[in-house]
């Protein structure tokens, strides 16, 4: 396809439902696939200001894709998470937009990790996720400052310098001392699998997986010779259960690698698999 075409198709698919169209709608209604989008345009956001569509409806999304993008480009350009400071350098829009609808510069992270596993763009982002995972790590440990407040890795010196990421190259966990975990997980997946490795020990039968919400049924063993189901839902940390917007009422148990969510409701269970293997370890 030409870029003319696509503009064309995204142009006809807005005026059909009358609003800026989801992704997912283009996809559905046109021939126009992110591969077209990634060679013309540096964002969705921007393809559809090219084909003149106004953001109205739901296009409202579509501009937190053009944020967070964004922002996500200049973390990748710089290795790590852009200040305030370095993002006003690095990117395109203002900070205030990202204020209004994350609460805070420090829930920008969060909010992109939901909207690329809401887009299955994990793979695509994987190196700015990694970023998220390890500030998520520092900020469990007590250890993670915002990048305003530190020093930058021009300046950092002694043991406590901060090392550059290089982005051909997968990110670990720290190292484990249990047997078949050769380093701690730094994602959501990482947590279902060390979960697989001690559901038994929990008490905890698996009935089944599934990839919308929640994650997991399972059967319980709530006292000896008596069972119940429980819904379960794996998060890296207990906090992304929130930024994931998913409903308390629709879930008995979070399993995580790393509990950060003091604020968790009480009927919600939390399960932090780093302290159920430390103690095995």
């Amino acid at each position: 396809m030409t870029k003319e075409e696509v503009k064309a198709c995204l142009l006809a698919c807005a005026q059909k439902l009358g609003r800026t169209p989801t992704y997912a709608e283009v996809r559905a209604m046109t021939r126009v696939t992110r591969f077209w989008i990634q060679k013309y345009f540096a964002s969705m956001g921007h393809a559809f200001r090219e084909a003149g569509v106004e953001a109205k409806g739901s296009g409202h999304r579509l501009e937190m894709v053009s944020l967070l993008e964004d922002w996500a480009r200049a973390a990748r350009k710089l290795g790590r998470l852009p200040s305030i400071t370095e993002y006003r350098k690095e990117g395109q829009f203002s900070i205030r937009p990202f204020i209004d609808r994350c609460k805070s510069w420090g829930g920008v992270p969060e909010a992109f990790r939901a909207w690329a596993r809401e887009q299955e763009a994990e793979e695509k982002w994987g190196d700015v996720l990694a970023m998220v995972a390890e500030r998520e790590k520092r900020a469990a440990e007590g250890a993670f400052r915002m990048p305003d407040m530190q020093s930058t890795p021009e300046f950092a010196t002694g043991a406590r310098a901060r090392r550059k990421i290089k982005l051909d190259r997968p990110i670990y966990g720290a190292p484990s001392a249990v047997a078949g975990l050769r380093y701690e997980p730094v994602n959501e997946a990482g947590v279902v699998f060390v979960f697989g490795m001690v559901a038994q020990k929990l008490g905890i039968e698996v009935e089944r997986m599934q990839s919308e919400f929640p994650d997991c049924e399972a059967m319980r063993e709530v006292e000896a010779g008596r069972w119940q189901r429980v819904k379960i839902e794996f998060e890296f940390a207990s906090r992304n259960f929130q930024a994931h917007k998913h409903p308390a009422e629709g879930c008995d148990l979070i399993v995580c690698w790393i509990h950060n969510w003091p604020e968790c409701p009480e009927s919600l269970e939390v399960i932090e698999l780093r302290r159920v293997f430390r103690r095995m370890g």
